[in-house]
């Protein structure tokens, strides 16, 4: 039998997790997550304290129904947004307090349905209110026909003069930057902040030399990535962290030089296994006798992958393409 032939029985023998996730508390309900207390129905998000219906957000508190908010607290129905507090139906956005229904504004506070403000406070559809007085008695009108039309996201047929038509009036009539970026230098990105030297990257964060690479966090010299977390030198790996010189691996975690992984936690030198915690020099999961045993044998096997065309290809898809799901374990 080939090498793909055996790693694909091993993939199906294997018993797989079914919501994989890591030092979590009270989390029972969530997926690809890290460091997660009291949340409920989250997904690939690290740090969160008493969320819900998250998706791909990090280091969040009381925050509910939103994706790709960072650092926020009190936040509902937020979106690529950063920095956040106690915000309802804002995107786009960066260090918000106290706002609603607001997009791509930056360092505002007690704003409502404005777009493309910077450090502003007491507005209402991009118009300031005076004082604060005049402020709250607008908004409480405003926030009451909102939930009273009950449309977010779009304007109702036939429904005039509502909150979203003006606010959608409001966000045409302003200029938008072409890539939302902060803090970033030499790069051709969207959704990011603090990255340097990166190309096609999107939803990453502090990320330097990397290329094709979405939700990206503390990583360097690494290409083709999805939610790639503290990870150096690696090549076509999903949902690692804290990993380095690994390539066609998944949820790898605190690994170092590996490749065709899925699922391995605190190992070395490691190729084409499945499920492992704090093994060094594997094959199929077969310990080898040392170091050489191990070379010697990968070397063997890539020279047969190369022979297939195979070598570069992601291993895992190519060894599940034509499984049927009631085949997995």
């Amino acid at each position: 039998m080939s090498f793909l032939d055996d790693f694909r029985g091993l993939l199906l023998r294997e018993p797989k997790h079914f919501a994989p996730r890591q030092d979590v508390e009270n989390s029972d309900y969530t997926c690809l997550c890290y460091k997660t207390k009291d949340s409920y129905m989250c997904f690939a998000c690290d740090y969160l304290e008493d969320c819900f219906y998250m998706n791909h957000s990090e280091r969040d508190k009381d925050c509910m129904d939103g994706m790709m908010v960072w650092e926020s607290e009190l936040a509902y129905e937020c979106m690529d947004s950063i920095k956040m507090y106690n915000c309802d139906f804002c995107w786009n956005s960066n260090g918000l307090t106290d706002c609603f229904l607001c997009e791509d504004c930056r360092a505002c506070s007690s704003c409502f349905g404005c777009s493309g403000l910077r450090r502003k406070k007491y507005h209402v559809f991009n118009e300031p209110c005076g004082s604060k007085e005049k402020y709250e008695e607008k908004v409480a009108v405003l926030r009451e026909q909102f939930f009273e039309e009950g449309r977010w996201g779009e304007v109702a047929e036939g429904l005039k003069d509502s909150v979203m038509e003006k606010f959608d009036q409001v966000r045409f009539s302003v200029p938008h930057i072409q890539w939302q970026q902060t803090r970033c230098e030499d790069s051709v990105c969207d959704y990011c902040e603090g990255c340097n030297r990166c190309y096609e990257c999107f939803d990453s964060k502090d990320c330097e030399d990397c290329c094709y690479v979405q939700g990206g966090f503390g990583s360097k010299d690494s290409v083709d990535c999805y939610y790639l977390h503290k990870g150096t030198l690696c090549y076509d790996v999903m949902s690692v962290d804290r990993v380095w010189n690994c390539d066609f691996g998944f949820w790898l975690i605190g690994c170092k030089d590996c490749q065709v992984g899925y699922c391995l936690n605190s190992c070395e030198n490691c190729f084409g296994c499945v499920n492992l915690k704090h093994k060094k020099y594997h094959i199929l999961n077969e310990a080898c006798s040392g170091p050489e045993e191990y070379f010697k044998k990968r070397d063997e096997i890539v020279a047969e992958l190369r022979d297939q065309g195979l070598w570069g290809e992601n291993l895992i898809y190519e060894a599940l393409k034509d499984v049927e799901l009631g085949d997995m374990v």
